[in-house]
């Protein structure tokens, strides 16, 4: 099995035993490209709605609805730090914190201010925590 692995790694697509696609057919990858760019303005519009709908059930302390809410606008391929904030803060209050730590970290890669102090907070509640 081994020595099957070994091989394996310096072969080309096709000459496994197996059928596999061609990884590398350029008319599929343009037509990938294609096909992305012609829905662009379609999962931007998507995008805006899921984001709008996080933000009034982040507001509402609707913590469920806000994840889901976050993770559908993610799924079009755009972010921002905000939604990173919001699912971080709703995963924090719903008592996931190694999960919102995760999300406050991209938050602030993707320069959110907020996501600074939410992080630095939540790093002290969990020092406390551990204290006790």
């Amino acid at each position: 099995m081994a020595l099957w692995c070994a091989m394996a790694l310096g072969c080309h697509a096709q000459d496994t035993l197996f059928p596999q696609a061609d990884l590398y057919d350029t008319g599929m990858m343009n037509m990938y490209i294609n096909a992305y760019k012609e829905t662009a303005a379609i999962r931007m519009q998507n995008y805006n709605y899921y984001c709008d709908l996080s933000v009034e059930a982040f507001n509402n302390k609707q913590w469920s609805n806000a994840i889901n809410y976050v993770n559908k606008a993610l799924d079009t391929g755009y972010h921002c730090g905000m939604l990173y904030f919001i699912r971080g803060y709703a995963y924090e209050s719903l008592g996931y914190w190694e999960i919102a730590k995760d999300d406050y970290k991209k938050s602030i890669k993707d320069n959110y201010k907020d996501a600074e102090i939410a992080l630095s907070a939540l790093n002290e509640k969990i020092k406390q925590r551990k204290r006790r």
